[in-house]
């Protein structure tokens, strides 16, 4: 791996042309080809949704990406709010500062934005994402974060979490 000078990265805004760079280095980075999915996503960019995403470019090729939105949301959540839907990079440049220069300017655009917070869902076992977000400075929020899988039958219980609430209050 060539080291490289992120002096000489070109941090820019998300275009449709990106797309096959997109999908290739999320392939590369997660073993799954999800071109539908990056369509719908950039077109949503077209919409003027994803304001804060960037793209990285050393030597015109794009490296490395920052998706996400902003807007408002319901259940009381702050108005000016931010999300981070995905990072990646390119294997052959990971490692040397390209997610943390684009997320300072994703950062740095939501600013600009008036966005007060910004947040992101990460896996408590995913052991790449989570130590890259806490060095960005995320912390866990007051909010847990709940799904149901459509895809097996509800649980019994009338108990909302299989853990006590009170030990994260």
């Amino acid at each position: 791996m060539k080291k490289i000078d992120l002096s000489s990265l070109n941090i820019r805004g998300i275009k449709e042309s990106d797309l096959d760079s997109i999908v290739e280095i999320e392939e590369m980075n997660l073993g799954v080809r999800r071109r539908s999915y990056w369509e719908r996503e950039l077109q949503k960019n077209k919409e003027g949704r994803f304001l804060g995403s960037r793209i990285a470019e050393l030597d015109g090729k794009v490296v490395g990406f920052v998706l996400g939105d902003i807007g408002s949301r319901e259940f009381g959540m702050p108005e000016n709010m931010g999300w981070v839907h995905t990072i990646g990079v390119h294997p052959d440049y990971q490692h040397q500062g390209i997610a943390m220069t684009l997320f300072e300017e994703y950062k740095r655009r939501f600013m600009e934005l008036d966005v007060d917070i910004i947040y992101t869902i990460v896996s408590l076992s995913d052991t790449m994402q989570l130590p890259f977000f806490e060095k960005m400075g995320f912390r866990p929020g007051n909010r847990v974060y709940l799904e149901l899988d459509l895809t097996k039958e509800p649980p019994k219980s009338d108990k909302v979490t299989d853990f006590d609430l009170r030990r994260i209050l």
